[in-house]
């Protein structure tokens, strides 16, 4: 265990801001790992976060360590852990299983009332255990959450992308299951939305259009090559729009943005019988037509059926992965050489976690991912014990 007095820096919400301070090092349990942070970057949520908007207030637990994406080193394990050695460098995935769900040896992929590192803790009535997130020197994580990754993935792809990837996979993994649709309409070319058009393209959708209104992105997207279409809405017109897909609509729409006017799109141009994705996270809460807001339907990874100007659309909200999605991500690009190059070319590494307070405040209009490595200034090793 890590010794009680032994601190570390970390960034931590309290009293509604983000505040840098020296916390104690977690405690590891049983089925638990101490990994030092190697590496992290930022989620559109943690922006939230730091603005402390509405979803940040109705969601983010006092006294919570925040960050989710990240990965480093294992350097202590818990007594009944495995598969996992001290010095493996792992990926970490960001939701865990209530405590009850982990007794009968379930993830979070079978527990309703999960956990979000960083974000909230879990749900049951028996325990709401926060587990701190990677915006720290170290983070104590159940073992199932730690994916070790091998050399050829580990040399080219910085590993904090792999729970951000994780996402966009697990999307394309439902869609395909579905039956490959001809052509797909991507709302957002933000990091999600560029990830969306390379796995689109690498399951080989034939018509993947894209729809970005900032300069810097859209250029970005041009550049990235991924969508055959790359457009403006505003300098769209319906028609031709709807010409892209030979006057049916589009058989899949995915809000990658979080923005009401983005899913009234996504109704507009989807087909008949056709489907709506919603991922992107609002700044404010916004109900869809039957009653409920974006992130009961994206954290409760909601599904149904509605009735829209005498359509029938299929909805479902996506958050997270599941321990398959790990599995076969993993393995396509371990094969495929063009996702390990394009995986990593959103992404912008600006300095130290020390850091992360100032970049927060920054104009990052030139930038679409961020990721920074572990702190530096203050950074020390821990004293371990048996």
């Amino acid at each position: 265990m890590a010794s009680s007095n032994n601190t570390m820096w970390a960034y931590v919400y309290e009293n509604n801001l983000v505040v840098k301070k020296q916390v104690p090092v977690p405690q590891i349990r049983d089925i638990d790992v101490l990994v030092k942070i190697k590496q992290v970057s930022i989620c559109g949520s943690d922006f939230h976060i730091f603005k402390n908007d509405d979803w940040a207030k109705e969601t983010i637990s006092e006294g919570t360590i925040i960050g989710h994406e990240g990965c480093g080193e294992v350097i202590q394990l818990g007594s009944n852990v495995k598969n996992i050695s001290t010095g493996d460098f792992v990926a970490l995935e960001s939701h865990y299983a209530c405590e009850e769900c982990e007794s009968k040896g379930l993830t979070a992929d079978n527990c309703s009332h999960y956990g979000i590192i960083g974000v909230h803790g879990t749900t049951s009535p028996q325990s709401n255990r926060i587990i701190g997130g990677v915006f720290a020197e170290y983070i104590a994580i159940p073992f199932y959450c730690c994916h070790k990754i091998n050399e050829v993935i580990q040399d080219t792809i910085p590993l904090s992308l792999m729970e951000p990837a994780g996402n966009s996979w697990e999307i394309i993994r439902y869609i395909r299951k579905r039956g490959l649709p001809n052509n797909i309409a991507i709302y957002g070319c933000g990091p999600h939305g560029l990830n969306m058009q390379l796995f689109a393209r690498h399951i080989g959708i034939q018509n993947i259009i894209a729809f970005e209104v900032n300069l810097f992105r859209f250029n970005f997207a041009k550049q990235f090559n991924m969508a055959h279409h790359i457009l403006n809405p505003f300098k769209t017109s319906p028609q031709e729009i709807l010409d892209l897909t030979n006057g049916k609509g589009f058989d899949v729409t995915i809000d990658m943005v979080g923005n009401i006017s983005v899913v009234e799109s996504c109704k507009n141009s989807v087909r008949d019988g056709g489907l709506i994705i919603l991922f992107g996270l609002p700044s404010h809460e916004a109900l869809i037509d039957h009653g409920e807001n974006f992130s009961q339907i994206i954290f409760n990874n909601e599904e149904f059926i509605m009735n829209y100007q005498n359509k029938k659309i299929t909805v479902r909200g996506f958050t997270g992965r599941s321990q398959q999605t790990w599995i076969e991500l993993l393995e396509a690009l371990n094969k495929d050489e063009l996702l390990r190059k394009k995986l990593p070319e959103p992404l912008s590494m600006i300095g130290t976690l020390d850091k992360l307070d100032d970049i927060m405040k920054s104009t990052l209009e030139n930038h679409l991912k961020i990721g920074m490595t572990s702190f530096n200034l203050y950074s020390k090793d821990i004293k371990l014990y048996s």
